[in-house]
């Protein structure tokens, strides 16, 4: 259905609005950018402001609903085209979330959980639903397609996934790393693709301990 010019130009001021606020937010935290300096910055009247976002946190949720949308949006189609190989659906999704994960900046997430604990619980919960829903769905394709191992709980990798990334991702063990949010998502699913062992140990290791492992799991 086709929309009115009207109502066109109104959608790229809301546009506007909300990526100017965006970039402001990431670079100097939510709590310390003001609606004034929002509306100095897009060269418009608070007037027309706040005709599109009655409140700061208003537009702080919008800003961070379009952010998670836009992985959604890339996500979700790669997922959905059968005619991809699996791997390389691997190959194409990991740069595209550690890209999004990326562009949120730790003083951010800081931020956000100090002074707007109602969107980062928001944010946090988003996460959550995210990770449980299309990992869960990736991880049973996987095994559909004989890529990953049948011999695992998939809810059980499901919730390990899930708490390490909770655990990671927590904005007071993001400052002490000396890695970048990106760098820390692409590590965490290197190791739990193809694990620590490097391939000149991994014959041996499993020679060792696949019996142990094997007793162990009959004992429970």
């Amino acid at each position: 259905m086709e929309i009115s010019e009207e109502k066109s130009k109104e959608l790229q001021v809301w546009n506007r609005i909300v990526e100017s606020a965006k970039q402001s937010f990431f670079e100097c935290g939510f709590s310390r950018v003001t609606m004034d300096e929002i509306a100095v910055n897009l060269g418009m009247s608070k007037k027309t402001l706040y005709k599109h976002f009655s409140s700061k946190d208003e537009l702080l949720k919008t800003v961070m609903t379009n952010h998670c949308k836009g992985l959604d949006g890339r996500v979700q189609p790669i997922m959905e085209n059968d005619r991809t190989d699996f791997i390389e659906k691997m190959m194409v999704m990991g740069p595209i979330i550690a890209e999004n994960i990326a562009k949120i900046p730790v003083h951010f997430l800081k931020d956000l959980e100090r002074n707007a604990p109602e969107t980062w619980s928001e944010y946090q919960e988003w996460r959550r639903n995210n990770i449980i829903d299309k990992f869960g769905r990736f991880l049973r394709e996987g095994i559909e397609k004989g890529i990953f191992r049948n011999d695992l709980n998939t809810e059980g990798i499901v919730t390990m996934y899930l708490t390490i990334i909770e655990g990671m991702f927590r904005s007071e063990v993001l400052t002490k790393l000396p890695l970048t949010p990106s760098q820390v998502y692409i590590m965490i699913a290197k190791i739990l693709t193809e694990g620590i062992i490097n391939e000149s140990a991994r014959k041996e290791y499993l020679e060792k301990t696949r019996p142990a492992m094997t007793e162990f799991s009959l004992s429970i």
